[in-house]
């Protein structure tokens, strides 16, 4: 059942209806059955089988990791390094396989292909669709558990929900127990006008970006990155530019539609992005990009790691050989911390070394750079008397930090990490600017008619973060779940106006969405994990 599909709005209508008629005290297990259903339509047989004994496992593990169980330190490792296995073996099973025979490659032995193709066959036909979500929401929430930050759930039906909660299966965001405990149970949630309003609005807005900009930006993307060979030069810096587009209005759009779709049920989930363009380093970008993937990886993660014996021992290592102040040159476990962050945040997102190196590692590198060299450039700062407040110098780090994160992001979208690199190599062959004015990029698979209407799109998109960003300047807002500028601009606006602008845009997209036979609904980038 896909998302943005008019089985999927059927589907919702059906549950949203009975949702408001029910009792507070049933509303709960219609959302139950609700999510039921939608993993049944989208996962086969066998997978729903899996992700069943999944959760019965985790569920019987969280009633023995509380404090007052005798051997709950065993029992969380148990399931922790169970449900790890299952990530790893069912989602990156040909990744380790493929290091796998590397290795044996090293001492002249040739793995059995038939076996491991049977292993991959497998491997793949078990996986449950969504596992790189619901097993972090589930980890995060036994870690929690067995911290005593979280109280256990006992009602087997409500850890299920939590788990599976069906707007959320689609791709995130990644919620925490303590994000959701009491939203999906707890009092009655009554039909608001406000919020089918607000919802609605956010519904649209997302499909928006996904059919009219994405779409429409992946044309281009795909003819440059099939045949790169004929695309020198600033062609890959301007493919590499529009993949970062596409992916965050693919992205923010699927986020935009998921947290609509809650809203309508009355239930607020975290927000996934915070204006991320207008970061002025690579640090600031991640904060607000996928904010909630980071804050898993930085609460059960980096965290976890910086306390573990090991990197207590480091820190004293270091405290010894650099003595007291180390921190403020040379913090060696956290950088050490941050780059096992960063690698595993590049593993999540593909079994591919593009993927550990260009959203992973390099990403690390840069910012562990970034941060060694702050002394330098505050000397660099004084010595040219930069006024650092001004819009301009503002502007200069921005750009400059869309152009660190795109040359990574690049890698993201390249198949492999060396067909990434041979890319970048052709982008310095030639000195090309002109393909700008020559209407070169009209022979991208986009007309010129096709090409006016993406830039008026992405015109839009940009006078909507604008409002976003100075909403958060003038009421000095960081949370980014409070980052509802353009929904309050619109709550000011007269009923008749309102109207108008849902009707245009919902003209906008049936006009100019790209839809039809060989368009898939379900095929947004990050739905693949």
């Amino acid at each position: 059942m896909d998302l943005i599909s008019v089985e999927f709005f059927i589907f919702f209508l059906i549950i949203l209806t009975v949702y408001y008629l029910l009792p507070g005290k049933l509303q709960w297990m219609w959302l139950l059955l609700a999510g039921m259903y939608f993993y049944y339509k989208n996962a086969a047989p066998i997978q729903c089988l899996v992700f069943a004994v999944f959760l019965i496992l985790n569920y019987i593990a969280s009633l023995n990791i509380t404090e007052e169980k005798k051997h709950k330190k065993a029992a969380f490792r148990a399931i922790i390094i169970f449900d790890a296995l299952m990530l790893m073996g069912m989602k990156y099973s040909e990744f380790f396989y493929d290091i796998y025979k590397w290795l044996t490659g090293l001492f002249g032995h040739v793995p059995n292909a038939d076996i491991a193709g049977t292993v991959l066959f497998y491997a793949a036909e078990l996986c449950p669709p969504r596992i790189s979500y619901f097993s972090l929401i589930v980890m995060g929430y036994m870690t929690e558990v067995y911290w005593g930050k979280a109280e256990v759930q006992k009602n087997a039906g409500k850890f299920v929900l939590f788990a599976s909660y069906f707007p959320q299966m689609t791709s995130g965001p990644i919620v925490q127990y303590e994000q959701m405990d009491g939203k999906l149970w707890g009092e009655k949630h009554h039909l608001s006008y406000t919020r089918m309003i607000s919802g609605l609005e956010r519904v649209i807005w997302g499909i928006f970006k996904k059919l009219v900009v994405s779409e429409r930006l992946s044309v281009m993307v795909n003819e440059i990155y099939s045949n790169y060979e004929i695309y020198p030069g600033f062609y890959i810096l301007f493919a590499a530019a529009c993949f970062a587009f596409q992916l965050y209005a693919d992205f923010s759009g699927l986020m935009d539609i998921v947290l609509g779709f809650s809203e309508l049920l009355g239930i607020d989930l975290p927000e996934n992005f915070n204006t991320p363009f207008y970061s002025e380093s690579l640090a600031e970008f991640w904060r607000r990009w996928h904010i909630t993937l980071g804050g898993w990886l930085k609460s059960y993660i980096f965290f976890a790691v910086q306390n573990t014996e090991a990197f207590r021992h480091l820190r004293k290592f270091c405290k010894k050989k650099l003595g007291k102040g180390y921190e403020k040159k040379y913090n060696i476990p956290q950088f050490l911390g941050l780059l096992i962050s960063w690698f595993l945040i590049g593993l999540w997102h593909g079994g591919g070394w593009n993927y550990i190196f260009g959203v992973g590692v390099y990403m690390g590198i840069i910012i562990i750079i970034s941060e060694l060299c702050q002394p330098l450039f505050k000397r660099l700062i004084t010595l040219l008397h930069i006024d650092t407040e001004t819009l301009s110098y503002k502007l200069f780090k921005r750009v400059r930090t869309f152009f660190i994160f795109i040359f990574g992001l690049s890698f993201f979208r390249a198949d492999t990490l060396t067909l990434g690199f041979k890319m970048w190599k052709n982008a310095f062959s030639i000195f090309n600017p002109w393909i700008f004015f020559d209407h070169s990029l009209y022979a991208l698979g986009l007309n010129e008619h096709e090409f006016n209407i993406l830039l008026f799109s992405l015109l839009i998109m940009l006078i909507v973060s604008m409002i976003e960003h100075d909403h958060a300047l003038k009421t000095g807002i960081a949370e980014p779940e409070k980052m509802t500028g353009t929904r309050e601009f619109l709550s000011r606006q007269g009923f008749i106006f309102r109207l108008l602008l849902f009707m245009v845009m919902f003209i906008m997209i049936i006009t100019w969405g790209y839809y039809g036979s060989e368009y898939n609904a379900s095929d947004f980038i990050y739905g693949r994990f």
